[in-house]
Protein backbone atom coordinates (compact mmCIF):
# COMPACT_ATOMS: atom_id res chain seq x y z
CA UNK A 1 0.00 0.00 0.00
CA UNK A 2 2.80 2.45 0.89
CA UNK A 3 4.60 1.72 -2.39
CA UNK A 4 1.44 2.43 -4.37
CA UNK A 5 0.98 5.72 -2.51
CA UNK A 6 4.55 6.81 -3.29
CA UNK A 7 4.21 6.00 -7.00
CA UNK A 8 0.90 7.86 -7.18
CA UNK A 9 2.44 10.91 -5.50
CA UNK A 10 5.36 10.98 -7.96
CA UNK A 11 3.02 10.74 -10.95
CA UNK A 12 0.86 13.55 -9.54
CA UNK A 13 3.88 15.80 -9.10
CA UNK A 14 5.06 15.12 -12.65
CA UNK A 15 1.65 15.95 -14.04
CA UNK A 16 1.47 19.09 -11.93
CA UNK A 17 4.87 20.35 -13.08
CA UNK A 18 4.03 19.78 -16.73
CA UNK A 19 0.63 21.42 -16.57
CA UNK A 20 2.17 24.92 -16.50
CA UNK A 21 5.02 26.21 -18.64
CA UNK A 22 5.30 29.53 -16.82
CA UNK A 23 7.88 30.27 -14.12
CA UNK A 24 6.01 32.51 -11.64
CA UNK A 25 9.06 32.79 -9.38
CA UNK A 26 11.38 33.89 -12.20
CA UNK A 27 14.63 32.40 -13.45
CA UNK A 28 17.10 34.91 -12.01
CA UNK A 29 19.51 37.25 -13.81
CA UNK A 30 21.76 35.45 -16.28
CA UNK A 31 23.30 35.45 -19.75
CA UNK A 32 20.69 33.94 -22.08
CA UNK A 33 19.71 33.69 -25.71
CA UNK A 34 16.27 34.67 -26.92
CA UNK A 35 14.70 31.21 -26.57
CA UNK A 36 16.87 29.96 -23.65
CA UNK A 37 16.41 26.47 -25.03
CA UNK A 38 12.66 26.86 -24.55
CA UNK A 39 12.83 27.73 -20.85
CA UNK A 40 12.34 31.47 -21.38
CA UNK A 41 9.20 31.09 -23.51
CA UNK A 42 10.72 32.36 -26.76
CA UNK A 43 9.04 29.42 -28.49
CA UNK A 44 5.56 30.62 -29.56
CA UNK A 45 4.08 27.26 -28.56
CA UNK A 46 5.07 27.96 -24.97
CA UNK A 47 3.85 31.55 -24.64
CA UNK A 48 1.16 34.09 -25.45
CA UNK A 49 1.64 37.59 -26.92
CA UNK A 50 2.34 40.34 -24.39
CA UNK A 51 0.21 43.48 -24.37
CA UNK A 52 3.18 45.63 -23.30
CA UNK A 53 5.10 48.12 -25.42
CA UNK A 54 8.90 48.15 -25.65
CA UNK A 55 11.11 51.05 -26.71
CA UNK A 56 14.90 51.46 -26.85
CA UNK A 57 16.96 54.64 -26.67
CA UNK A 58 20.58 55.71 -26.17
CA UNK A 59 22.56 58.58 -24.66
CA UNK A 60 24.58 60.76 -27.05
CA UNK A 61 26.87 59.72 -29.87
CA UNK A 62 28.39 56.28 -29.93
CA UNK A 63 32.02 55.66 -30.83
CA UNK A 64 33.53 52.29 -31.65
CA UNK A 65 34.78 50.51 -28.51
CA UNK A 66 33.43 53.19 -26.16
CA UNK A 67 30.75 53.16 -23.49
CA UNK A 68 27.13 54.01 -24.14
CA UNK A 69 24.02 53.83 -21.96
CA UNK A 70 21.17 51.96 -23.65
CA UNK A 71 17.71 52.38 -22.09
CA UNK A 72 14.85 49.91 -22.46
CA UNK A 73 11.42 51.22 -21.49
CA UNK A 74 8.58 48.74 -20.96
CA UNK A 75 5.02 49.87 -20.23
CA UNK A 76 1.36 48.93 -20.42
CA UNK A 77 1.63 45.16 -19.82
CA UNK A 78 -0.67 43.03 -17.70
CA UNK A 79 1.19 41.49 -14.78
CA UNK A 80 0.80 38.74 -12.20
CA UNK A 81 0.40 39.44 -8.51
CA UNK A 82 4.17 39.60 -7.92
CA UNK A 83 4.55 42.14 -10.80
CA UNK A 84 7.77 40.41 -11.92
CA UNK A 85 9.15 41.28 -15.36
CA UNK A 86 12.01 39.57 -17.21
CA UNK A 87 13.83 41.69 -19.80
CA UNK A 88 16.50 40.81 -22.37
CA UNK A 89 18.86 42.98 -24.37
CA UNK A 90 19.89 41.07 -27.47
CA UNK A 91 22.09 41.35 -30.52
CA UNK A 92 19.62 39.33 -32.60
CA UNK A 93 16.42 37.31 -32.21
CA UNK A 94 17.49 34.26 -34.19
CA UNK A 95 17.27 32.02 -31.12
CA UNK A 96 20.98 31.21 -31.15
CA UNK A 97 24.02 33.38 -30.37
CA UNK A 98 21.71 36.25 -29.45
CA UNK A 99 23.81 37.69 -26.64
CA UNK A 100 25.11 41.23 -27.40
CA UNK A 101 28.65 39.92 -26.84
CA UNK A 102 28.13 37.65 -29.88
CA UNK A 103 27.68 40.78 -31.98
CA UNK A 104 30.62 42.83 -30.73
CA UNK A 105 29.03 44.54 -27.72
CA UNK A 106 30.42 44.22 -24.19
CA UNK A 107 28.21 44.48 -21.11
CA UNK A 108 29.86 46.71 -18.51
CA UNK A 109 26.83 46.74 -16.21
CA UNK A 110 23.20 45.60 -16.31
CA UNK A 111 20.28 47.41 -14.62
CA UNK A 112 20.65 45.33 -11.44
CA UNK A 113 24.38 46.05 -11.06
CA UNK A 114 25.65 42.81 -12.62
CA UNK A 115 26.85 42.09 -16.14
CA UNK A 116 24.02 39.95 -17.57
CA UNK A 117 21.94 40.49 -20.71
CA UNK A 118 18.79 39.18 -18.95
CA UNK A 119 17.49 40.72 -15.72
CA UNK A 120 14.36 40.48 -13.63
CA UNK A 121 12.74 43.41 -11.88
CA UNK A 122 9.52 44.26 -10.06
CA UNK A 123 7.45 46.79 -12.01
CA UNK A 124 6.19 49.72 -9.89
CA UNK A 125 2.50 50.52 -9.59
CA UNK A 126 2.82 53.05 -12.43
CA UNK A 127 3.01 50.11 -14.82
CA UNK A 128 6.15 51.43 -16.54
CA UNK A 129 9.83 50.70 -15.95
CA UNK A 130 13.05 51.84 -17.62
CA UNK A 131 16.07 49.56 -17.50
CA UNK A 132 19.57 50.76 -18.42
CA UNK A 133 22.47 48.70 -19.71
CA UNK A 134 25.94 50.26 -19.97
CA UNK A 135 27.64 48.73 -23.00
CA UNK A 136 30.89 49.08 -24.87
CA UNK A 137 30.11 49.51 -28.55
CA UNK A 138 31.58 47.13 -31.15
CA UNK A 139 35.09 47.89 -32.36
CA UNK A 140 33.84 47.97 -35.93
CA UNK A 141 32.17 51.22 -37.01
CA UNK A 142 28.82 51.10 -38.80
CA UNK A 143 25.17 50.43 -38.03
CA UNK A 144 24.55 47.82 -35.34
CA UNK A 145 21.17 46.57 -34.11
CA UNK A 146 19.96 45.85 -30.62
CA UNK A 147 16.69 44.18 -29.60
CA UNK A 148 14.78 43.78 -26.35
CA UNK A 149 12.48 40.95 -25.38
CA UNK A 150 10.25 40.65 -22.31
CA UNK A 151 8.28 37.94 -20.55
CA UNK A 152 5.91 38.16 -17.62
CA UNK A 153 2.84 36.63 -16.05
CA UNK A 154 -0.75 37.78 -15.96
CA UNK A 155 -3.68 37.60 -13.59
CA UNK A 156 -5.82 35.64 -14.22
CA UNK A 157 -3.79 33.16 -16.28
CA UNK A 158 -5.98 30.15 -17.00
CA UNK A 159 -3.56 28.63 -19.54
CA UNK A 160 -0.58 28.80 -17.17
CA UNK A 161 1.64 30.32 -19.87
CA UNK A 162 4.00 33.25 -19.88
CA UNK A 163 3.35 36.36 -21.94
CA UNK A 164 6.21 37.43 -24.17
CA UNK A 165 6.98 40.33 -26.50
CA UNK A 166 9.92 41.51 -28.56
CA UNK A 167 10.86 44.95 -29.83
CA UNK A 168 11.77 45.95 -33.32
CA UNK A 169 15.45 46.27 -34.06
CA UNK A 170 16.98 49.49 -32.73
CA UNK A 171 19.75 50.73 -35.00
CA UNK A 172 22.78 52.44 -33.46
CA UNK A 173 25.24 54.27 -35.70
CA UNK A 174 28.67 53.51 -34.30
CA UNK A 175 31.14 56.20 -35.40
CA UNK A 176 34.86 55.70 -35.97
CA UNK A 177 37.02 56.66 -33.03
CA UNK A 178 38.83 59.98 -33.27
CA UNK A 179 42.53 59.58 -32.64
CA UNK A 180 43.32 59.77 -28.93
CA UNK A 181 39.69 59.52 -27.76
CA UNK A 182 39.75 58.30 -24.11
CA UNK A 183 37.40 55.63 -22.75
CA UNK A 184 37.06 52.49 -20.67
CA UNK A 185 39.13 49.41 -21.36
CA UNK A 186 37.28 46.63 -23.24
CA UNK A 187 38.36 44.07 -20.62
CA UNK A 188 37.02 46.05 -17.65
CA UNK A 189 33.63 45.24 -16.08
CA UNK A 190 32.15 47.36 -13.33
CA UNK A 191 31.96 45.44 -10.03
CA UNK A 192 28.40 44.56 -9.03
CA UNK A 193 29.14 44.41 -5.28
CA UNK A 194 31.81 44.94 -2.70
CA UNK A 195 31.91 43.57 0.82
CA UNK A 196 30.15 45.43 3.61
CA UNK A 197 32.60 47.83 5.29
CA UNK A 198 35.22 47.41 2.55
CA UNK A 199 36.82 50.76 1.77
CA UNK A 200 39.44 49.52 -0.71
CA UNK A 201 39.90 51.80 -3.73
CA UNK A 202 37.88 51.05 -6.86
CA UNK A 203 40.10 49.80 -9.69
CA UNK A 204 39.27 51.39 -13.07
CA UNK A 205 40.91 50.46 -16.38
CA UNK A 206 40.83 52.89 -19.28
CA UNK A 207 42.39 53.59 -22.70
CA UNK A 208 43.99 56.80 -24.01
CA UNK A 209 43.43 58.61 -20.70
CA UNK A 210 45.74 61.22 -19.22
CA UNK A 211 43.34 62.22 -16.47
CA UNK A 212 40.31 60.72 -14.76
CA UNK A 213 37.73 62.00 -12.29
CA UNK A 214 34.97 60.19 -10.41
CA UNK A 215 31.82 61.52 -8.75
CA UNK A 216 29.76 59.37 -6.39
CA UNK A 217 26.55 59.52 -4.38
CA UNK A 218 24.32 57.13 -2.49
CA UNK A 219 21.35 55.81 -4.42
CA UNK A 220 18.47 58.26 -4.05
CA UNK A 221 20.67 61.30 -3.47
CA UNK A 222 20.92 64.21 -5.92
CA UNK A 223 24.20 65.92 -5.02
CA UNK A 224 27.33 64.00 -6.11
CA UNK A 225 30.64 64.06 -4.26
CA UNK A 226 34.13 64.10 -5.77
CA UNK A 227 36.27 61.03 -5.16
CA UNK A 228 40.03 61.11 -4.65
CA UNK A 229 41.63 59.52 -7.74
CA UNK A 230 45.22 58.32 -7.97
CA UNK A 231 47.48 56.42 -10.37
CA UNK A 232 51.10 55.42 -10.73
CA UNK A 233 51.54 57.52 -13.85
CA UNK A 234 53.09 60.95 -14.14
CA UNK A 235 51.11 64.01 -15.18
CA UNK A 236 50.33 64.36 -18.91
CA UNK A 237 51.24 60.71 -19.43
CA UNK A 238 48.68 58.29 -20.87
CA UNK A 239 47.60 56.00 -18.06
CA UNK A 240 45.22 53.04 -18.14
CA UNK A 241 45.02 52.03 -14.45
CA UNK A 242 43.36 54.23 -11.85
CA UNK A 243 42.15 54.00 -8.27
CA UNK A 244 39.17 55.95 -6.92
CA UNK A 245 38.57 56.36 -3.18
CA UNK A 246 34.85 55.66 -2.66
CA UNK A 247 33.60 55.40 0.96
CA UNK A 248 32.70 51.99 2.40
CA UNK A 249 29.02 51.09 2.59
CA UNK A 250 27.05 48.90 4.98
CA UNK A 251 23.89 46.82 4.83
CA UNK A 252 21.84 47.07 1.64
CA UNK A 253 23.29 50.41 0.60
CA UNK A 254 23.92 50.97 -3.12
CA UNK A 255 26.32 53.61 -4.35
CA UNK A 256 26.32 55.29 -7.77
CA UNK A 257 29.38 56.73 -9.48
CA UNK A 258 30.22 58.41 -12.77
CA UNK A 259 33.61 58.28 -14.48
CA UNK A 260 34.92 61.11 -16.64
CA UNK A 261 38.01 60.40 -18.74
CA UNK A 262 40.17 63.08 -20.41
CA UNK A 263 42.93 63.21 -22.97
CA UNK A 264 43.96 66.68 -24.09
CA UNK A 265 40.91 68.37 -25.61
CA UNK A 266 38.84 65.19 -25.45
CA UNK A 267 36.56 64.69 -22.45
CA UNK A 268 34.19 61.72 -22.17
CA UNK A 269 31.56 61.73 -19.42
CA UNK A 270 30.57 58.08 -19.06
CA UNK A 271 27.17 56.74 -17.90
CA UNK A 272 26.40 56.41 -14.19
CA UNK A 273 27.25 53.01 -12.73
CA UNK A 274 25.91 51.30 -9.59
CA UNK A 275 27.70 49.18 -6.99
CA UNK A 276 25.83 47.28 -4.28
CA UNK A 277 26.95 46.08 -0.86
CA UNK A 278 27.32 42.35 -0.24
CA UNK A 279 28.14 40.21 2.80
CA UNK A 280 31.74 39.74 3.90
CA UNK A 281 33.17 36.77 1.97
CA UNK A 282 34.10 33.61 3.82
CA UNK A 283 37.76 33.46 4.78
CA UNK A 284 39.25 30.07 5.43
CA UNK A 285 40.23 26.79 3.87
CA UNK A 286 37.53 24.82 2.07
CA UNK A 287 38.42 21.68 4.04
CA UNK A 288 37.92 23.54 7.31
CA UNK A 289 34.42 24.45 6.17
CA UNK A 290 33.72 20.84 5.13
CA UNK A 291 34.90 19.46 8.48
CA UNK A 292 32.77 21.99 10.32
CA UNK A 293 29.75 21.05 8.21
CA UNK A 294 30.35 17.35 8.89
CA UNK A 295 30.61 17.98 12.65
CA UNK A 296 27.37 19.95 12.61
CA UNK A 297 25.62 17.20 10.63
CA UNK A 298 26.91 14.55 13.08
CA UNK A 299 25.61 16.63 16.00
CA UNK A 300 22.14 16.81 14.46
CA UNK A 301 22.18 13.07 13.70
CA UNK A 302 23.15 12.27 17.29
CA UNK A 303 20.34 14.44 18.60
CA UNK A 304 17.80 12.71 16.36
CA UNK A 305 18.97 9.24 17.43
CA UNK A 306 18.79 10.14 21.12
CA UNK A 307 15.27 11.51 20.71
CA UNK A 308 14.21 8.39 18.84
CA UNK A 309 15.52 6.13 21.61
CA UNK A 310 13.70 8.12 24.28
CA UNK A 311 10.42 8.23 22.41
CA UNK A 312 10.41 4.67 21.04
CA UNK A 313 7.64 2.52 22.76
CA UNK A 314 8.54 -0.40 25.13
CA UNK A 315 7.40 -3.75 23.70
CA UNK A 316 7.30 -5.50 27.11
CA UNK A 317 9.44 -8.43 25.95
CA UNK A 318 12.43 -7.88 28.18
CA UNK A 319 13.20 -10.19 31.08
CA UNK A 320 13.62 -7.45 33.66
CA UNK A 321 11.45 -7.81 36.76
CA UNK A 322 11.01 -4.41 38.39
CA UNK A 323 8.83 -5.63 41.31
CA UNK A 324 10.20 -5.21 44.78
CA UNK A 325 11.12 -8.33 46.65
CA UNK A 326 10.08 -8.59 50.34
CA UNK A 327 12.31 -10.85 52.33
CA UNK A 328 11.42 -11.83 55.89
CA UNK A 329 14.06 -11.01 58.40
CA UNK A 330 15.86 -13.94 59.89
CA UNK A 331 17.49 -14.01 63.34
CA UNK A 332 21.01 -12.92 63.30
CA UNK A 333 23.53 -15.61 64.20
CA UNK A 334 26.67 -14.28 65.80
CA UNK A 335 29.84 -14.94 63.92
CA UNK A 336 31.79 -17.93 65.11
CA UNK A 337 34.85 -17.48 67.23
CA UNK A 338 38.15 -17.65 65.37
CA UNK A 339 38.90 -21.14 64.09
CA UNK A 340 35.31 -22.34 64.36
CA UNK A 341 33.80 -24.19 61.38
CA UNK A 342 30.26 -24.65 60.15
CA UNK A 343 27.77 -27.18 61.54
CA UNK A 344 28.76 -30.77 60.64
CA UNK A 345 26.43 -32.97 58.71
CA UNK A 346 26.17 -35.60 61.59
CA UNK A 347 22.51 -35.43 62.80
CA UNK A 348 22.02 -38.35 65.15
CA UNK A 349 20.94 -38.13 68.80
CA UNK A 350 24.27 -39.24 70.15
CA UNK A 351 25.97 -36.40 68.42
CA UNK A 352 23.60 -33.74 69.71
CA UNK A 353 23.62 -35.14 73.20
CA UNK A 354 27.34 -34.64 73.58
CA UNK A 355 27.23 -30.98 72.65
CA UNK A 356 27.56 -28.60 75.61
CA UNK A 357 26.20 -24.99 75.52
CA UNK A 358 28.48 -22.17 76.53
CA UNK A 359 27.47 -19.12 78.51
CA UNK A 360 30.44 -17.23 77.18
CA UNK A 361 29.47 -17.90 73.54
CA UNK A 362 25.68 -17.81 73.29
CA UNK A 363 24.34 -19.58 70.22
CA UNK A 364 27.21 -22.03 70.01
CA UNK A 365 27.69 -25.60 71.34
CA UNK A 366 31.00 -27.23 72.23
CA UNK A 367 31.82 -30.63 70.81
CA UNK A 368 34.37 -32.18 73.17
CA UNK A 369 34.98 -35.15 70.87
CA UNK A 370 35.77 -33.19 67.74
CA UNK A 371 36.94 -30.22 69.81
CA UNK A 372 35.04 -27.69 67.76
CA UNK A 373 32.18 -25.23 68.05
CA UNK A 374 28.83 -25.93 66.43
CA UNK A 375 26.02 -23.40 65.85
CA UNK A 376 23.02 -24.05 68.08
CA UNK A 377 19.97 -24.51 65.80
CA UNK A 378 17.63 -23.69 68.70
CA UNK A 379 19.25 -20.36 69.47
CA UNK A 380 16.61 -17.51 69.38
CA UNK A 381 18.62 -14.32 69.51
CA UNK A 382 19.83 -14.69 73.06
CA UNK A 383 16.98 -16.87 74.33
CA UNK A 384 17.07 -20.63 74.25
Amino acid sequence: MSRTLVIASVVALLMLSSSSVANPGGNGDADRDYTCGGSCHGDPSMSLPSDGTISISQDGDVFAGHAVAVHVNVAGMSLSDNRLLGTFILGSIDGNDDHPEDHGWHVIQDPNGGSSNYVETVVPSSGSVTLTWVLLAPEEAGVHNLFSQIHHGSEPNYDGMAYTGVSRGYSIDVSPVPEGLPGLSPDWTAPAYRASGNGDPLEIHTVNSTSLSVQWMLEGEWSPNDAVVSSNCEDSEVCNEWQAEIPATMGDTRIQYQITVLNGSFSMELPWLTMGTGPVPFEGDIWDARVQSFAFAFLILSFIVSIQIRLSPWDGKDDLDHTQEVVESEPEIPPPPPGMEEEPQNDDEEYWSRLVPSEENPGWLWDSVEEEWVADPNFQGGEQ
